[in-house]
């Protein structure tokens, strides 16, 4: 019998505010948006979405019906919450590095420290890169194989932790906005080509430019990272890492995710408290997850074929 999952109706209601805010936004002179950019992806993750749904309507695969489903609703979350964030250039409030500089500076980091050090380790740098990479990889197998499992609740908990933290990040970016330290430190040519850094300080410069002038319209071309605390990298590692327990990806999530750490710091141009700060939107939201998805909540749960442990 056809049903939608609490998680999944959670899901579509996040959608739906994003929605409403990005018309909201718009509406009150939000930077316009060049939609054709964005439409052929909408609708094949869309279909996606509703071919999962289709399946469950059949009766047919139940488990393939909720992977089907996630993968086609998380793209199409990712992109509104995207097109939200980037409403808010040029920045109406003032940047809050400053502070985040001097909380790195009393617990002794130096961005500009770290990518000496990345350079002084090509090899190691080059390891680092892949991994800072990896992240919407690691959360793509994880949820197919959560689905695949029939580890329902923790699926859904897994999508339901991973729209939230994203709302909540852009929220607190939005009102205290943040670029790191690539935005502001130099970094000889030399160092940058020996590190071959990803966040590097042209890209920086860009993002100031953005904050000051804003951008004439929005195209997929220009929809990039801008949010540096809280660290949304950080809050995909933490949840990869915890969604993976009981499962074989444990292990491998668990030491490539250690890695993320210096990879977020090196790579993706972060504070040091940027990482705190995607810890603690994690700890936030997958409370409100397993509050919200429970055992027993959806009236026809899927059978498991491994009574294993579940990742809360």
């Amino acid at each position: 019998m056809f049903c939608l999952y609490r998680g999944e109706r959670i899901g579509i209601a996040i959608l739906c505010f994003l929605g409403l805010a990005l018309v909201a936004l718009l509406g009150l002179g939000g930077t316009p948006i060049h939609w054709p950019a964005f439409t052929g992806g909408l609708a094949f993750y869309g279909m996606l979405a509703m071919a999962g749904l289709g399946l469950r309507v059949l009766g047919r695969f139940p488990r393939v019906s909720q992977v089907l489903f996630a993968v086609g609703i998380l793209p199409i979350f990712a992109t509104f919450l995207a097109l939200v964030g980037y409403m808010f250039f040029p920045l109406q409030r003032p940047l809050v590095d400053e502070l985040l500089f001097a909380v790195d500076a009393s617990l002794g980091y130096d961005w500009g420290e770290m990518v000496a050090w990345l350079a002084a380790h090509p090899d190691l740098s080059a390891v680092l890169r892949i991994v800072y990479g990896s992240s919407f990889f690691q959360l793509a197998v994880l949820l197919v194989w959560l689905g695949l499992a029939g580890r329902s609740v923790a699926l859904q908990r897994m999508v339901v932790t991973l729209m939230l933290s994203g709302v909540v990040a852009t929220a607190f970016w939005a009102i205290w906005p943040s670029f790191g330290p690539s935005a502001y430190i130099d970094i000889p040519a030399e160092t940058l080509a020996a590190s071959q850094l990803l966040v590097t300080p042209e890209y920086g410069a860009f993002l100031m430019n953005m904050a000051e002038q804003g951008i004439d319209e929005i195209g997929g071309h220009v929809i990039l990272g801008a949010i540096a605390f809280p660290s949304f990298h950080i809050v995909m590692a933490v949840i990869a890492v915890w969604f993976a327990r009981g499962t074989w990806l444990a292990w491998p999530y668990a030491a490539t995710n250690l890695l993320m750490i210096p990879a977020t710091l090196g790579h993706g141009g972060h504070h040091l408290i940027d990482l705190a700060g995607g810890a603690a939107v994690f700890a936030l939201c997958h409370w409100l997850s397993t509050r919200w998805v429970t055992d027993g909540t959806d009236p026809h749960p899927l059978p498991r074929a491994n009574p294993g442990p579940l990742p809360a």
